[in-house]
């Protein structure tokens, strides 16, 4: 069994809840696929964790932009990557392990083939920056079967922050309930596993996936999101927005 987390985001409550979960379901490897960073006040310590607990590392859009630049973000977003850069950026004198953590996002794939699944953050077309939005079956039908076309099966993604499987009729199945179960057929599916640190689908519990075979289970976690708050806001460049949509879940 395989435990797929995505869209991290700098919160450490809400990763080491999911991860006291992943251990209780014998897990024999997690996939990252992208995002450790950006919005939230620790992603140092979820470097850590993902660094040492994955098999597989892959790179989002907030992890390329602190590497770079925060091109095209919203405000809010691009003063959080400012921000923590301004902290997480090793200079000549720093310690090994601010080097070490830094060399993490650089060393993050773009994506991961196994057999006819493919693991990405964003999208087949654009695997960092893309959006697959819950919309897009319905308002841009022609952006989903080019997205189709470079899905040899299953796409396993993040980015959104919202739960769900993307069709080839095109359609969006939502994802609401704890244990939600879809099963893979030969049909073509893009899976968005959700985000551990920061949902958007108005629940603001961490979500997960757990893939085993064929079968993949969505898992709600409580965390305690107060203490993210409270961190959030002892850290006096980001915005207080960054803390206030966690209790919202969006």
């Amino acid at each position: 069994m395989k435990a797929l987390i995505s869209d991290i985001h700098g919160n450490l409550e809400a990763l080491k809840a999911v991860m006291v979960d992943i251990d209780a379901h014998h897990v024999e490897q997690i996939y990252f696929l992208g995002d450790v960073v950006g919005y939230g006040p620790e992603p140092e310590e979820c470097i850590d964790i993902v660094e040492k607990r994955c098999c597989v590392h892959l790179m989002g859009n907030h992890d390329y932009a602190m590497l770079n630049a925060p091109v095209g973000f919203n405000p809010i977003a691009a003063g959080a990557i400012e921000c923590l850069k301004a902290r997480m950026e090793p200079g000549v004198y720093s310690m090994p392990w601010k080097h070490r953590r830094w060399e993490y996002l650089g060393n993050l794939k773009n994506r991961h083939m196994e057999n006819d699944l493919l693991f990405i953050h964003a999208s087949p077309r654009d695997p960092i920056s893309e959006y697959i939005l819950p919309s897009d079956p319905f308002y841009d039908p022609e952006k989903i079967d080019s997205i189709f076309q470079r899905v040899e099966h299953v796409a396993f993604v993040g980015h959104t922050h919202i739960p769900g499987v993307f069709t080839t009729e095109p359609t969006f199945l939502v994802v609401q309930d704890i244990d939600y179960t879809f099963t893979l057929a030969q049909e073509k599916v893009v899976v968005n596993i959700g985000s551990v640190g920061q949902p958007r689908d108005m629940d603001p519990r961490a979500c997960y996936v757990l893939l085993d075979d064929n079968q993949i289970t969505w898992r709600r976690i409580e965390y305690d999101i107060e203490k993210t708050v409270e961190s959030i806001r002892k850290v006096t460049c980001l915005h207080d927005r960054n803390a206030e949509r966690l209790r919202e879940g969006r």
